[in-house]
């Protein structure tokens, strides 16, 4: 990885006790909080999981895409995490 910090789309969505986050660059890797802060902080632990995941089986792992390539549904809103 470069030197410069990678930060990747993530969809988000839920209410007070229950956020959801997924990353569109990232099939499967998704994460849950209770508060918006929560869930981004599990949302950088799971993306750190699946990245050594890939890493050790081989497989390229995407960079990020840009934020307004990324289609957001109605009930979602885009925000991004650092990839640790």
């Amino acid at each position: 990885m470069s030197e410069k910090a990678q930060r990747y789309p993530a969809l988000m969505d839920g209410h007070d006790g229950a956020y959801g986050i997924a990353f569109p660059d990232l099939p499967g890797c998704t994460a849950m909080g209770f508060t918006v802060e929560e869930a981004i902080v599990n949302a950088e632990d799971a993306m750190q999981d699946w990245v050594e995941e890939m890493e050790n089986e081989g497989l390229h792992i995407s960079p990020p895409s840009p934020p307004h390539s990324v289609d957001v549904p109605d009930d979602c809103w885009l925000t991004s995490v650092q990839r640790p």
